[in-house]
């Protein structure tokens, strides 16, 4: 069954928000569009960004992780990068599992 750019999106946010990734968001899982601009919070947004309609459905989703800064020792803000890697741990294994899904899923690039 060929799905739709929403369909595959509202399943992938489904996905990743009842996933082991979704539980561990301190802040909230979002569609695009949705996080509030004015947000410092530790977030995930789920986006369906293309896709073909052949034999087999391909497509691009794109996380975006956003995890606020911490104060350095010298007062400075600066990227929180333990907590960054912790999570970057945990899509890698939702990729790799396919987060118990019908999907077959692959990373094209390393999570920066």
């Amino acid at each position: 069954m060929i799905k739709t750019e929403t369909q595959i999106e509202r399943d992938f946010y489904s996905f990743v928000k009842n996933s082991d990734l979704g539980k561990a968001i301190r802040g909230k899982v979002y569609r695009p569009e949705m996080r509030p601009t004015d947000a410092t919070t530790e977030d995930l947004i789920v986006k369906f960004l293309a896709g073909l309609d052949e034999q087999v459905q391909t497509g691009v989703v794109i996380f975006n992780l956003y995890v606020p800064d911490i104060p350095y020792t010298d007062g400075r803000m600066v990227p929180d990068r333990k907590r960054i890697g912790e999570l970057q741990e945990l899509i890698l294994s939702f990729v790799e599992t396919a987060g118990g899904t019908e999907y077959w899923l692959s990373t094209d690039a390393t999570p920066t």
